[in-house]
C-alpha cells in the first residue's frame, strides 16, 4: 500500500474505504450518521435506528458500514476483505 505524506499525515487506501463506509450508510437511509443530535465519528457506535433500517439485513450491512468506519485506518476492512464480505453475498 502506497501512502503520501502531507503536512505530517499518512493518506492511503484506507481513506477510499471510510467514503464507502459513510456512502453506503447514506445510500441505504438517505442520512449520514452525523445528521444525530450530538455524534460524531469516534465518539461512540454509529446509530443505526432500527425503523430505517428494516428492509435490510441489519446485522450483515452494519457490520460492513462498521469495519469500514474504524476510526484506526490500520484496523479498517480493506477493499479485496469488504469484497468478500457476507452482504455482497445476499
Amino acid at each position: 500500500m502506497t501512502s503520501l505524506n502531507i503536512k505530517n499525515s499518512l493518506v492511503d487506501c484506507s481513506i477510499d474505504i471510510w467514503s464507502f463506509g459513510v456512502s453506503l450508510y447514506k445510500m441505504a437511509v438517505a442520512y449520514f450518521p452525523t445528521d444525530f443530535k450530538k455524534y460524531q465519528y469516534g465518539t461512540g457506535p454509529i446509530p443505526f435506528r432500527e425503523r430505517d433500517w428494516k428492509s435490510f439485513n441489519l446485522p450483515l450491512l452494519s457490520d460492513l458500514i462498521q469495519s469500514c468506519l474504524q476510526m484506526e485506518p490500520s484496523k479498517r476492512i480493506t477493499a479485496k476483505e469488504a469484497l468478500k464480505h457476507d452482504w455482497f453475498a445476499l
